[in-house]
């Protein structure tokens, strides 16, 4: 107010008004110049003249600012030598920050509170983020749930209302930034409801000014990650469907890393029906982040099962009560897939053939194993290959922050929050499960600094009893405790200044923005979940804030600030209020019960690489410890050998990889239904056959008792009726029922996992060194690929593990017996040997000391580096043992 009001004032108050009378004429203004100034007369006025000048800039740069920021650009265009001036206002609104901070927190009544709130939120947002033309009130992300047209527009879940209110033009139009990934002709689909609509967002788009080091938007083929595009609000009248079908050109935006971290836009291309014909849409989703909802479509009816028109399942319902989403089921999937590598990077290697010791590894929970399958069922629904352990862990790799959750359903259709700048209070019966589930969610997704949850230590106890929320703290960078709510504040109060002044050095609008231009920079999304006093100013200020800085509030208990949710037991919506209040109606919320969530909880910390169980491996394996041996659920046992003038079976079934039948005319391509596959794969593991009850119970657990016999029998129906039609015999049965027992008929199906395991039973009852190099060489030779790869039962994981396992040891005992005699050899085999199981840290270890022996110390090097690359795919580096083997190569 000085500046703007008190500074004129006294000027006008010492040296009057700087607008002369009249205009002095040449002679006079001569006259004046060329006297002396004794009396300091023409000093003093140019100084007042210079002082009326710096206030009009002044006056000058904030309209610019006020003009831009009503007109949506990113930041003021003003010229350089005008920065100076612009920073040391900045510097004075960082001071008043502090006075109204304080003011703010100390307000005792309503009224007091609300407005201390509203000045000190404005105050701290041009401090930490001194730009006008970035807005607080940032569009909603793309992947918000499509818009019922008889509900209220969908806006983020800020807790106050917009403190401006934009021109009647600009109230139809939000400034979106642009993600990896994103095209005109896709964004034009979710907000018109056709991709045709394209040029209007284009020409709307055109004149925004876009951040320092991106270019102007002239092409609606190319997009470049952080650029600012304009999108028609949902519910505006300018964002109805429209018939018209023009040209279609599709603008991606790619992330082309180069060594300087900078982004590129690519052309790509165009949909089908545009110039270029092609379409770049992919057909796997992301295996962690939630599915978003399809904008371009209205609401359709219920679909049965809580699934998507996609075929994904919106929720997955546990045997305990607990409904999850398919987010959370997806990096439960992703945290099995890790867990399992860091045990197989750890477990010792077998190196005795007569010795039975094996280390026992902690059993998975049911309710995430569960979780797991329905994820990866939603692979073979959509007849797309499943990925394998590294394959989902590789993947995710590339997994964005996460912006938004899936957090219930209504209707069939998901229902979507965004995290930045969430203000979500939950209350009622369901109020702490439903917390429980969201909490766990972004827990799941944390890692490599993608989410941060911060919680007061009363509030983590209350929804996570016991000690695995505090030994997940410990393990987890995403999880943060705080002994208060107090403490929780102030951390997220300094974690909000460090993003400004990162925004600020880096001349980024919001933190959006700033990962799209340097993805390396750590600013994970941030969620406050706690129980929080009404009218409590300071967290008021965060969560208007929380749009532009990432951060989110989800309250447990009513929130006057921004959207309070009631919840029954079973966590079904059953009052709401506050600005979105009608999005939550008739809703049912994710919901976890305590007992499911401590068991996600220990899969999440051992995901990190951080178990318990690994304490007690021994770090040696030549001195392993006595530990009995645990066999799995079903044991391979070798099938009856045929004579060898018995003429070769005509069909063949290959298992190791994917389950495919063939015969001496190629394979078998049509036909064949999943659930005959599944029964092939189950009985090439009993060549002696299984009772129909047992193989039943493994396969279909889920199935109802009345039908699960007429599915057996339709399974084994099509097996006989696909191979009779394929070979032209129909005399034999192909799978044989003798003593109500079920099994392959080896006369006529040869198996490629029976070939292994009687390689492998030849090696074990060899009695000299030159039968058993023979029988393992066979076993190098047959052990294709994983067991059954398509299959997502629990019964076919285990299998897979056992027999990995088992072939390890079987390859890790050849190289035993060839190392002496032939090293060459032996490191052939360690190389299939890692090519099968790429994390097994023991195999490298194995690798570098026979490369020491052959003195090859770069080998030695390129070996380590190799590990280091597949390590760093699960956050972990190299144990101490293997850098001694490196250190000792170049000494």
């Amino acid at each position: 107010m000085f500046l703007l009001v008190g500074c004129p004032v006294a000027l006008y108050a010492m040296g009057g008004s700087p607008i002369p009378d009249r205009i002095p004429s040449w002679e006079e203004v001569h006259a004046t110049l060329m006297r002396q100034d004794t009396d300091q007369s023409v000093f003093l006025a140019t100084m007042f003249l210079i002082c009326w000048g710096a206030w009009c800039l002044f006056i000058v740069t904030v309209c610019a600012e006020a003009i831009n920021y009503l007109a949506g650009r990113s930041r003021p265009t003003v010229p350089r030598t005008v920065l100076p001036l612009q920073h040391l206002v900045r510097d004075l609104v960082a001071t008043a920050t502090l006075t109204f901070s304080a003011a703010a927190s100390l307000a005792t009544s309503t009224s007091a509170s609300a407005a201390a709130h509203t000045h000190a939120a404005t105050e701290i947002h041009n401090a930490a983020v001194p730009e006008l033309g970035s807005h607080h009130q940032s569009s909603p992300r793309q992947d918000t749930p499509p818009q019922d047209p008889t509900e209220p527009e969908w806006t983020p879940l800020l807790a106050n209302e917009p403190t401006a209110q934009p021109k009647p033009d600009q109230a139809a139009w939000q400034t979106h930034v642009v993600k990896r990934g994103e095209t005109l002709w896709d964004l034009a689909r979710r907000t018109y409801g056709s991709g045709d609509r394209y040029p209007k967002i284009f020409k709307k788009s055109r004149g925004i000014d876009q951040p320092d080091g991106l270019p102007a938007l002239t092409d609606p083929d190319i997009l470049h990650p952080g650029q600012r595009i304009r999108l028609p609000r949902p519910g505006a009248p300018n964002a109805a469907p429209s018939p018209s079908r023009a040209a279609t050109p599709r603008a991606s935006a790619h992330s082309a890393p180069s060594e300087q971290g900078k982004q590129s836009g690519t052309r790509t291309p165009a949909p089908p029906g545009s110039r270029s014909g092609k379409s770049t849409a992919s057909s796997v989703r992301s295996p962690v982040v939630a599915p978003p909802a399809d904008h371009s479509v209205s609401p359709v009816p219920a679909v049965p099962n809580d699934q998507d028109d996609a075929g994904s399942p919106l929720a997955i319902s546990l045997p305990s009560g607990s409904r999850i989403g398919f987010g959370l089921a997806a990096a439960l999937s992703v945290a099995v897939a890790a867990t399992r590598l860091h045990r197989r990077r750890r477990r010792p290697l077998k190196s005795d053939p007569d010795s039975s010791v094996y280390i026992p590894e902690p059993p998975i929970a049911a309710p995430v194993l569960k979780a797991r399958k329905a994820h990866l069922d939603t692979y073979v629904d959509r007849e797309v290959p499943v990925p394998s352990d590294p394959e989902l862990v590789r993947e995710d790799l590339l997994t964005p922050e996460p912006d938004h959750l899936i957090v219930g359903t209504r209707d069939g259709q998901g229902v979507t929050v965004p995290l930045a700048g969430l203000s979500l209070g939950l209350s009622g019966d369901g109020a702490h499960a439903a917390a429980r589930a969201i909490t766990t969610e972004l827990l799941a997704k944390a890692h490599r600094y993608r989410a941060e949850v911060v919680i007061p230590q009363a509030d983590a106890q209350a929804l996570f009893p016991g000690d695995d929320i505090t030994d997940l703290s410990t393990a987890l960078e995403g999880l943060i405790i705080k002994p208060s709510l107090s403490e929780a504040i102030n951390h997220l109060e300094a974690e909000l200044l460090h993003r400004g002044r990162v925004l600020e050095a880096t001349e980024q609008p919001d933190v959006a923005a700033l990962r799209a231009d340097d993805p390396a920079e750590p600013l994970p999304t941030v969620l406050l979940v706690a129980s929080i006093p009404a009218n409590n100013a300071r967290v008021q200020a965060l969560t208007t804030l929380g749009c532009r800085f990432a951060i989110g509030v989800l309250a447990l208990g009513p929130w006057t600030s921004g959207t309070s949710v009631e919840l029954a037991s079973d966590a079904t919506v059953t009052g709401t209020h506050g600005l979105n209040a009608a999005r939550f109606t008739g809703a049912r919320l994710f919901h976890l019960t305590t007992g499911d969530a401590a068991d996600m909880l220990r899969t999440i910390r051992t995901a990190t690489g951080t178990e318990t169980a690994v304490a007690s491996w021994p770090t040696n394996a030549d001195d392993p410890q006595p530990v009995p041996e645990l066999h799995p659920a079903v044991t391979i046992v070798p099938p009856p050998r045929l004579s060898d003038e018995a003429p070769g079976p005509p069909v063949r079934l290959e298992v190791l990889g994917d389950v495919l039948l063939g015969t001496a005319d190629g394979p078998i391509k049509t036909g064949l239904r999943q659930r005959a596959r599944d029964l092939l794969a189950y009985l090439a593991l009993h060549p002696d056959g299984v009772t129909r009850d047992r193989a039943c119970a493994d396969l279909w657990p889920d199935d109802s008792p009345g039908s699960i016999v007429s599915t057996f029998n339709t399974a084994v129906t099509n097996i006989r009726s696909v191979l009779r039609t394929a070979t032209g015999l129909s005399g034999p049965m192909y799978v044989i029922c003798s003593g109500s027992r079920y099994r392959i008929d080896p006369d006529v199906i040869d198996v490629d996992l029976w070939q292994l395991t009687t390689a492998l039973a030849d090696a074990q009852q060899a009695t000299d060194d030159a039968a058993r190099i023979r029988a393992l060489t066979l076993v190098a030779d047959r052990c294709g690929g994983e067991f059954a790869s398509g299959l997502t039962q629990q019964w076919a994981e285990v299998q897979r593990e056992h027999l990995r396992r088992v072939v390890g040891d079987a390859l890790t005992e050849l190289v035993r017996l060839l190392e002496e005699d032939d090293p060459e050899q032996a490191l052939t085999v360690l190389e299939q040997a890692i090519t099968r199981d790429p994390y097994a840290e023991p195999l490298y270890r194995d690798v570098m000391r026979l490369q020491i022996r052959l003195d090859r110390p770069e080998a030695v090097r390129r070996t380590y580096g190799l590990l280091s690359s597949r390590l760093a795919e699960l956050d972990a580096e190299p144990d101490a043992e293997t850098c001694r083997i490196v250190n000792s190569s170049t000494q």
